[in-house]
């Protein structure tokens, strides 16, 4: 199976349809372990969007009514493999890790419906690469060259493609996308 990457390295793989597969196993594995406490589950990331190269890991967003209220999610999901960080608790989001630090293969970031910048803007990227090729070509151009260029350093990698993010969620609110 194509998936995993080590903790803060950059390397990029083609698009692989197992990913979809992989999320929905995921997915179904986190229902059933929190049943309705999810409000909502997406697939995100670029292994989300069919046509672009991706880092190997399945990224997930796992909508809840309050971050205010996780501590069972703090509980339980290292028992499904996930490494609870408490200093990666965001004004946004909390994240999760699964997977060694070796071999990172799932990243889960639980997050409030109604948040813009954790939930929504999330959604529109995804969904706006998806429809439009222009965008989703330049986004894999930039991926790649940043990869080449930030290899052992992930932080900057993702710091060198915000104001390009950025710009398509833009794009897309001005286009009444969503």
């Amino acid at each position: 199976m194509n998936i995993g990457l080590r903790r803060g390295t950059v390397e990029l793989k083609d698009h692989d349809s197992a990913w979809t597969n992989l999320y929905e196993q995921e997915k179904q594995l986190l229902l059933d372990t929190f049943g309705n406490r999810i409000v909502a589950v997406e697939h995100i990331g670029s292994t989300a969007i069919s046509g672009i190269p991706a880092k190997p890991i399945i990224d997930m967003n796992v909508a809840v009514e309050s971050l205010d209220d996780i501590d069972d999610f703090i509980k339980k999901l290292p028992e499904l493999g996930y490494e609870y960080i408490p200093e990666r608790r965001y004004a946004d989001r909390q994240f999760f890790p699964k997977g060694p630090s070796e071999c990172r293969t799932h990243h889960l970031n639980l997050v409030e419906l109604d948040s813009q910048t954790a939930w929504k803007n999330q959604l529109l990227f995804r969904d706006y690469l998806r429809e439009n090729e222009d965008a989703r070509n330049q986004y894999a151009e930039l991926k790649r060259k940043l990869a080449d260029e930030y290899a052992d350093n992930r932080e900057e990698y993702t710091e060198s493609k915000s104001a390009f993010v950025l710009q398509v969620i833009e794009d897309a609110q001005r286009n009444d996308y969503e």
